[in-house]
């Protein structure tokens, strides 16, 4: 569990860490550098390590590159091009509060999955506590902030679900289900961070930055991740993952001096408390049920 609870508190920590870079880097190049530096770092890792064949078949090939493209390229770019219009508080609340609001509904709608009146009953206190975050609809780049999180929810989703798909072949390891697609992710991003965005110079500090967010928060904190998934369960995973919330809340007052008011505080421990009871609800129906893989509960940003 310390592990699993490590690897959030770093991905907690990329929200300032970001905030900070999107300063000097522009959002695509910062994304697609974060994310390329990690695939390279794993496949230093892989190299280091006895050689393990791949056994890909054509359907499974196909899957790793769509979710390269959805986990690697599509949803940094909404993370990054969001957290640089919106208030990292602001942007991680609607994205951790969406997830489970996303996995409910392609539980029961896509996957057929029995869903609980519990689980229901969590969602309506996320639902809650989003409505006490937000005293006022947001205006402006705090919109597009929003919606780009939103969007970054929604394609978890679908990432969610073809992940599932990939490990259930148990046709390639959990280290190489992360590598491959992200280093296609990044790269694809790259080049188009490239056609739109100028490239920056980069100094020493920033860097330093990406070296630390490529290597440590995503990397190591991927690898640490997996690591303790294979003794930690689904319940308690989704629920450290989604401590987040609360953490880049606490961070963000503490180092960027976003607001931390009261109705934040009480909409985050909602929203903490609904995802809590959504992942309770899920773990008894999977005790009741054949077992199955646990599910990713979210990405580092």
């Amino acid at each position: 569990m310390s592990l699993a609870i490590l690897a959030s508190f770093l991905w907690a920590t990329s929200f300032i860490y970001i905030k900070i870079g999107l300063e000097d880097i522009p959002p695509l190049t910062f994304a697609a550098l974060r994310y390329l530096i990690g695939a390279v770092t794993l496949a230093m890792f892989r190299m280091s390590r006895p050689p393990a064949p791949w056994k890909l078949d054509r359907d499974t090939s196909i899957l790793l590159v769509v979710l390269g493209l959805v986990l690697y390229a599509l949803i940094p770019a909404f993370m990054f091009l969001g957290l640089d219009r919106a208030e990292a508080v602001t942007f991680n609340f609607v994205f951790q509060a969406g997830i489970p609001l996303v996995l409910a509904l392609s539980a029961g709608m896509i996957l057929r999955e029995p869903t609980s009146w519990w689980e229901w009953g969590g969602v309506g206190v996320v639902i809650a506590g989003m409505y006490v975050f937000f005293p006022a609809l947001p205006a402006g780049d705090e919109a597009a902030g929003v919606m780009l999180a939103a969007g970054a929810a929604i394609a978890i989703g679908g990432s969610n679900l073809i992940q599932r798909a990939i490990m259930r072949t148990q046709t390639i390891s959990s280290l190489d289900a992360t590598m491959i697609p992200m280093a296609l992710g990044s790269a694809t991003l790259l080049v188009i961070a490239l056609i739109v965005e100028d490239f920056p110079a980069l100094d020493g500090s920033a860097l330093s930055l990406l070296l630390v967010l490529g290597v440590v928060n995503t990397a190591f904190a991927f690898t640490i991740w997996h690591q303790a998934m294979r003794t930690l369960n689904a319940l308690h995973a989704g629920v450290i993952a989604s401590a987040q919330i609360v953490e880049v809340a606490v961070m963000a007052w503490w180092f960027l001096g976003e607001s931390l008011t009261a109705g934040r505080v009480v909409g985050s421990v909602l929203v903490l408390a609904g995802i809590t009871v959504v992942h309770v609800s899920k773990a008894n129906a999977a005790r009741r049920a054949a077992p199955v893989p646990p599910e990713p509960a979210t990405i580092a940003p």
